[in-house]
């Protein structure tokens, strides 16, 4: 339950950002390089990495169509070093397609270049403590082309603010993560068993460097007892528990990932 929220904005009208294709066969350098670059690039630079299989239709643009892909994503408020810092990233592999420059930060959401109509997803995913190689090996042959589950993955760079505690303490956990893996599937005509349990091989490939999961990356409904506390740290879950006995005692908002009221 939500009893404020305070939003303090920032005078941003333009950013430098887009994204770089590459061909699955390119994972390895793609993964390997994305690893380096995040380790030394500014704060305000924002990236991601993803994979995904596009299926032979019209609706997608002709390089991609039929081909499993690793789609490479940035973001920076830095006009004059964006180019510079994006630049390697042309000598890794070849591009299938480019979509790099600088447009106005209400085009932000353009970048992923994600479906714009509803569409279901089945998924989860895991704040990771670094991105060891095994990580990155795990997510390529568990999640990449030859999955038997068809999966798209998300892998995001975090740090900055994110990782720095707010002068008034709130329900944020496991700032010390420096990554978030997300992998996603659509259960339409396969059993959800499946899925899952594709999911969950990947999740047990990665336990070594998980320190918990995002409240916001949290898909489909999962019911085990002890889910709450890999959303939350013990100390804010017994906050947050604490908070529901005096303003929900009778749990009435439970239509989420519930926290149960202290008893």
């Amino acid at each position: 339950m939500v009893t404020s929220l305070e939003i303090e904005l920032q005078p941003v009208e333009r950013i430098y950002g887009g994204g770089m294709f590459f061909g699955f066969e390119h994972a390895d350098a793609v993964f390997a390089f994305f690893h380096e670059w995040t380790s030394r690039v500014p704060e305000t630079m924002t990236s991601s990495v993803g994979m995904i299989g596009y299926p032979p239709i019209p609706v997608f643009p002709e390089p991609l169509r039929g081909r499993h892909v690793v789609h490479v994503r940035f973001a920076t408020t830095d006009l004059a070093d964006g180019p510079e810092l994006v630049r390697p990233w042309r000598d890794v592999a070849p591009t299938l397609l480019e979509h790099v420059g600088e447009l106005p930060y209400s085009e932000a959401g353009s970048i992923y270049r994600e479906p714009n109509f509803a569409h279901y997803y089945d998924g989860n995913s895991v704040l990771l403590s670094e991105l060891n190689p095994q990580v990155l090996t795990a997510v390529r042959e568990l999640a990449g082309a030859d999955a038997p589950v068809s999966c798209i993955v998300d892998l995001r760079h975090l740090g900055g603010a994110l990782s720095r505690s707010p002068k008034v303490a709130n329900a944020v956990s496991f700032r010390d993560a420096q990554y978030i893996l997300r992998v996603l599937s659509s259960p339409e005509g396969i059993e959800l068993s499946d899925v899952r349990a594709t999911h969950e091989r990947i999740d047990e490939a990665v336990a070594d460097w998980t320190l918990g999961r995002a409240p916001n990356f949290v898909y489909g409904r999962r019911d085990a007892d002890d889910f709450r506390s890999e959303l939350y740290e013990k100390a804010v879950l017994d906050r947050l528990s604490s908070l529901k006995a005096v303003y929900d005692p009778a749990n009435v908002f439970r239509r989420n990932q519930n926290i149960e009221p202290t008893v």
